[in-house]
């Protein structure tokens, strides 16, 4: 990984001081923020075992104070008040011996003695001693409890005393322990009742002072009976208890040991009360509120952050002054490079580090020495093949110019951009009219030049070049030049194409000379047809006289049974005669008429019927192995003399008879001919000889050498090709390629 890619385009000063501060700051944010989430969980911690003990303490204060009240109600029903209930006598002196134990129980202050019906028959405590009033609520409350069974229930009750005159009521706890005679028939019940401030005294010991804190004390109901906010307010109290609170649903599922939970605003601590045999339950609730324990986290999170920006500060400071010491060497190099770049002189470099900086500015000094003076020596080399350049430059330019042939330069398009003075005498054309123009400025107007761009556009796909195509050209007077083309693409350094060079020769004296050579050929060839036809009309004739004797006997003897078969015999090779006659006549005729579409197939067709009689005297059988649909332009006289003159070969190099197959394909806008036997092969040397007039390797009783080159001469008119392929095992294959018509339709 690149951890340059990390940044956008800095200087390395920059990046450097960058990397130190985040060296430095990386270590420091992540102290930073693991002291943080440690201190944070430390002090939730704490809170936690801190609430845990309180309210265990707290547990422990509620507990032993309502077993104290209950202890002291279960006393005064066994001691005297449960006889009062039942209507037993009482000893004398029982009021005052239980106002006297009222007065100084710690926590009761006062106590009942009430009947089935709910009436008070006994109560003490109130200062007048006097029975009366009603206790329903408290009758009804113990006909719900079983014998033995205890209940502590929070009410309301008058104020008894001076301290309690300013209140309409007082908070207070009432302890029910029922009465039941033998059968476990309620009798009546004791009541014991102690003002709430006394029983929860000990709460207060365990409420802390932290703001947002409580405690708070809950019946299986999950009432509040105490709160550490409104100890002190019963009507406040009161109204908390109106409804349920969210902790109700968590005193059901509260065991013995208690439980400890986050609610949306608070910290909570939950421990059940053990009241024993007395039954019931109670719940002892801490709370601190989580903005409390938020608060000193924010301030120890300010504190950290003030402290962070201040070493943040300093650390970029630092880095600073480090980066610009430790860049200045690079900068020194870098300035010194440029002057190298720019040829100035860097001697004068100073860098003393005492480190790789330093061995690096002294390897420079020495680099920029043998820079300096390679420069030199390439500056004069520079110079001295500049000015033979210059020299070469201007001897092209005066072959280019002062050439014979026309050359002429055309770019990627076909444009011309460079035209000599050959080309200048040649076409009449000056640079002014021809430079910029496109190439087909010299072409004549005809269809037969559509076919030749085809064919010169597929040689320099193939190969790059066209060399020596005998083609013609149009000057600016309208004359048209034969001339030998040659055309070469020229490649940059990056083997891109950046156009193409033509080289034109005027061909004049050599194409009269190709036409007189053509006319030799053709009377050679017609001399050789007049042989040939000579030979065929003999034998036929000689058929006919003998033919002839006979039906004069048969006439002299008066007999004329074979006189029907003779005549038809005479018509068959009377009319044999007339087909080769007229055949040869069509050879025989002018090779420069009008060029037209030929089809191939049927030029095949044709040869096979014209040979069909004399391969099959040869014991020699001629067949068409594919015959695909190709059209070309050319002349049907000329395209079956180059068919006959190969068909007629191939059965030469089979003298004991054979098979010779002629087939036409389509490949790639061109049409092939193939014409190909079993005999004696063409050996690997002679395969371009073959096309030279003149040659044969017939003999010279049987071959004159100018069947083949006459089929070269003809498919060059056709802007095609001929050559020779080996036939494994055993022959020769001869291939006639032709553009097809289709291509410059």
């Amino acid at each position: 990984m690149n951890l340059n890619k990390l940044f956008p385009h800095l200087s390395i000063r920059a990046k450097l001081a960058i990397a130190f501060v985040l060296v430095a700051l990386v270590p420091l944010a992540g102290v930073a923020i693991i002291t943080t989430r440690m201190t944070v969980d430390r002090l939730q911690t704490m809170t936690s075992r801190t609430m845990d003990r309180d309210v265990v303490l707290a547990r422990a204060e509620v507990e032993r104070t309502l077993h104290r009240i209950e202890a002291d109600a279960m006393f005064l029903k066994e001691a005297f008040l449960g006889r009062l209930v039942l209507g037993d006598s009482t000893p004398a002196g029982t009021q005052a011996t239980v106002d006297n134990f009222v007065n100084r129980a710690p926590f009761l202050f006062r106590v009942k003695a009430i009947d089935a019906d709910g009436l008070v028959v006994y109560e003490a405590g109130t200062g007048t001693g006097t029975p009366g009033g009603s206790g329903f609520y408290y009758s009804w409350q113990a006909e719900r409890m079983t014998p033995g069974q205890t209940l502590f229930h929070p009410v309301e009750v008058r104020g008894t005393g001076a301290g309690d005159s300013a209140r309409a009521s007082i908070p207070a706890v009432a302890v029910l322990v029922p009465v039941h005679d033998p059968g476990g028939r309620l009798r009546g019940v004791i009541v014991g009742e102690a003002r709430a401030a006394t029983v929860f005294e000990g709460l207060a010991l365990v409420a802390p002072a932290t703001p947002g804190a409580s405690v708070s004390l809950l019946d299986a109901d999950g009432l509040l009976l105490y709160h550490s906010e409104h100890k002190r307010d019963w009507e406040n109290l009161l109204a908390e208890r109106a409804g349920e609170t969210e902790l109700s649903a968590h005193i059901a599922n509260l065991g013995q040991a208690g439980a400890q939970f986050r609610t949306n605003s608070h910290l909570v601590s939950m421990v059940p009360i053990d009241l024993g045999p007395a039954g019931g339950s109670l719940t002892l609730v801490r709370a601190v509120a989580l903005e409390a324990l938020n608060t000193p986290v924010r301030q120890f999170l300010g504190w950290v952050g003030i402290t962070g920006a201040v070493v943040l500060a300093l650390v970029i400071a630092l880095a600073t002054l480090a980066a610009r010491q430790l860049t200045r060497p690079i900068y020194q190099l870098q300035e010194a490079a440029s002057r190298l770049a720019a040829g100035g002189d860097v001697s004068n470099l100073a860098v003393d580090t005492n480190d790789e900086l330093e061995d690096l500015a002294r390897d420079f000094g020495e680099m920029a020495a043998v820079l300096a003076s390679q420069r030199r020596q390439l500056e004069e080399i520079v110079s001295s093949q500049g000015q033979q350049l210059a020299q070469t430059h201007a001897e092209l330019s005066d072959i280019l110019a002062h050439s014979a042939d026309a050359i002429i330069g055309l770019d990627p398009a076909g444009r011309i951009r460079v035209w000599n003075q050959g080309a200048e005498r040649l076409f009449g054309y000056s640079p002014e009219d021809a430079l910029g123009r496109d190439a087909d400025l010299l072409l004549p107007q005809g269809r037969e030049h559509q076919v030749e761009r085809e064919f010169l556009r597929r040689g320099m796909e193939e190969h790059g070049e066209v060399v020596n195509y005998q083609t013609r050209r149009r000057a600016k007077d309208g004359r048209i030049i034969p001339v030998s083309l040659t055309q070469t693409a020229v490649r940059g350094a990056q083997d891109g194409q950046m156009g193409s060079s033509l080289i034109l020769r005027d061909i004049t004296l050599q194409a009269q000379l190709e036409e007189h050579m053509r006319r030799s050929e053709r009377l050679a060839t017609m001399s050789l047809l007049a042989a040939g036809l000579a030979h065929e009309i003999n034998n036929p004739l000689a058929v006919i006289g003998n033919r002839l004797e006979l039906l004069a006997l048969a006439v002299t003897r008066g007999g004329h049974h074979d006189l029907q078969q003779d005549v038809t015999v005479l018509r068959a090779h009377t009319t044999r005669l007339s087909d080769l006659t007229r055949t040869l006549l069509r050879f025989a005729g002018d090779p420069d008429e009008t060029a037209g579409p030929v089809s191939l197939p049927t030029i095949l067709a044709r040869v096979q019927s014209l040979l069909e009689r004399t391969f099959t005297a040869r014991n020699t059988r001629l067949e068409i192995t594919d015959a695909q649909n190709a059209v070309v332009l050319g002349t049907p006289s000329a395209l079956e003399t180059v068919c006959l003159n190969l068909v007629l070969n191939a059965a030469d190099a089979m003298p004991d008879g054979g098979t010779v197959t002629m087939a036409v394909r389509r490949d790639a806008g061109a049409a092939q001919l193939f014409v190909t036997h079993e005999g004696t092969g063409v050996p690997e040397g002679l395969r371009e000889r073959i096309f030279e007039p003149f040659f044969t390797t017939k003999g010279p009783q049987r071959g004159t050498g100018l069947g083949l080159a006459l089929c070269r001469t003809i498919a060059g008119h056709h802007h095609g090709r001929i050559w020779v392929e080996p036939n494994q095992p055993k022959g020769s294959r001869f291939i006639v390629e032709l553009p097809l018509a289709e291509t410059v339709s």
